[in-house]
């Protein structure tokens, strides 16, 4: 059960990097700066977005910046599996710049 519950997981969180991908490419664009940002993004069971917070800054507060206006952007998000637990969901997205 659990091993199902964590491949839904995984899904939905390769369905939400899919989704923020064409936000992040023009956030990241034009500044060239490098750096790893992890947030922690809280999401509603239909995908609004609840709360976004930087987890892990990349050093760099224009690069941070970027990242959570991206997922602003991209909101809302594909609804959450029905199956999958949590309401509201609490994701940590890692990206590198």
């Amino acid at each position: 059960m659990l091993i199902g519950r964590g491949r839904q997981r995984n899904d939905y969180l390769s369905q939400v990097f899919r989704h923020l991908e064409p936000h992040r490419l023009t956030a990241g664009s034009g500044n060239h700066q490098h750096g790893r940002v992890v947030t922690r993004v809280t999401l509603a069971r239909d995908g609004r977005l609840v709360d976004v917070s930087i987890d892990s800054s990349s050093g760099s507060p224009a690069l941070d910046a970027a990242e959570v206006n991206a997922i602003r952007r991209a909101s809302p998000f594909p609804p959450v599996p029905t199956n999958m637990p949590g309401d509201p969901v609490i994701l940590v997205l890692p990206i590198n710049y």
